[in-house]
């Protein structure tokens, strides 16, 4: 149901004929360290998120990197509509190398 609606939602938001539109797919989240406000389970999983990120690189991201790559595309703009976790980590590491 989650899935619907989000996806509902994204195309809502295309056909309102913003210039610039973006939809996010973050995947999984690893949380910034210190942060208060995450899923109680995140504590029992986070161990994984290196080896997570080993294997299976385009289903994996950052919290801090899900935020530079929005910084990223709000000042430059991207080719693409909809950011799979690919764009966003390509997008994350193109801003820090600035």
């Amino acid at each position: 149901m989650w899935a619907r609606v989000k996806g509902r939602t994204e195309n809502d938001l295309l056909q309102l004929n913003f210039k610039r539109a973006f939809m996010f797919r973050p995947g999984y989240l690893h949380p910034i360290d210190g942060l208060r406000n995450t899923l109680p389970y995140y504590k029992y999983i986070t161990w994984l998120f290196p080896v997570l990120r080993a294997i299976a690189p385009n289903y994996v991201s950052r919290l801090y990197d899900l935020g530079l790559a929005m910084i990223e595309v709000a000042q430059n703009g991207y080719a693409l509509r909809t950011l799979e976790v690919r764009d966003i980590n390509a997008l994350a590491k193109a801003h820090a190398a600035r």
